[in-house]
């Protein structure tokens, strides 16, 4: 399967990037890896590590001879990045990204490498608060889903050349409408983190004593409001429509418990707490 690609540029050595980097390393240890860096600290870093064979500061020499290129920055810097880059890759390689907003990347970095018609968007859902290569693990993308996002304009050839390589570090492929990913994106992602960080605000400006009592509840439920703000700046401004669409949805259902406690109307209350419990187990049973 590795022998499809030739090579793999990976642009972006941080959580995600690297990540891969480790994961392609452990999995297809004779698959010829180079990277992209902003940084010369950065780069020295994952060649110290022996992450890759060939390492550049110069993107347009990386990916010169790659089958595949994966862009892993923040997106709102994708389309920038890749109309640098765009005539030194080659019309049978495969460029695909990261990122968590699709509608928007899609669309721009489809006319970016429009020549070829060789952009498919990924989103790997999966990752940390926390950020960096220091951060990274080869088993990152084992047993998580990664939405592929073709358009009218994929060809089918690079299509699966993208599922193979998320098939090729563990993950499970599915394919999604750009716009059905950002709603459901916005659903399960977008929105849980600006809720989590509406959590630590509310218990942020309380006194001493309300911080003292943050245990283990606390810290699981807002664990993903220490991630980069402005990273997740970047990711709610190109997914604005949803992310205020969905947290309109969630205002309305917590308005709605909100106002069955005022009222007393604790059965109603219970009804939901026992629906959550009983959504959450199906939901995550199903995913194993």
């Amino acid at each position: 399967m590795s022998g499809d690609f030739g090579s793999i540029a990976v642009l972006g050595p941080g959580l995600m990037g690297g990540s891969l980097l480790m994961a392609l390393r452990h999995r297809h240890p004779t698959l010829r890896l180079s990277v992209w860096a902003r940084r010369q600290s950065a780069l020295d870093d994952v060649m110290n590590r022996g992450l890759a064979d060939f390492g550049s500061l110069d993107a347009a020499e990386v990916v010169r001879d790659a089958g595949c290129l994966v862009l892993c920055l923040p997106v709102e810097r994708m389309k920038k990045f890749a109309e640098s880059l765009v005539n030194a890759v080659a019309s049978g390689a495969l460029v695909t990204d990261v990122g968590s907003v699709k509608g928007a990347v899609v669309a721009e970095l489809e006319k970016v490498f429009s020549r070829h018609n060789n952009f498919v968007g990924s989103h790997p859902m999966c990752g940390s608060e926390e950020a960096g290569l220091d951060a990274a693990r080869a088993d990152l993308y084992e047993g998580a889903t990664c939405v592929l996002t073709p358009t009218s304009r994929s060809l089918p050839h690079f299509v699966e050349k993208a599922a193979r390589l998320w098939e090729m570090v563990g993950a499970r492929v599915v394919r999604m409408d750009p716009a059905r990913h950002d709603r459901a994106a916005a659903l399960v992602s977008h929105v849980p983190h600006v809720a989590a960080a509406a959590l630590v605000e509310l218990v942020g400006t309380e006194s001493g004593d309300v911080r003292k009592l943050c245990a283990g509840g606390f810290r699981d439920t807002t664990r993903v409001a220490s991630a980069s703000a402005d990273l997740w700046s970047g990711i709610l401004a190109l997914n604005r429509v949803e992310a205020a669409r969905g947290l309109g949805d969630l205002i309305s259902l917590l308005a709605s418990i909100q106002r069955a406690l005022e009222e007393e109307r604790l059965d109603e209350v219970n009804a939901l707490l026992s629906s959550a419990c009983a959504h959450r187990a199906e939901i995550l049973n199903a995913l194993q």
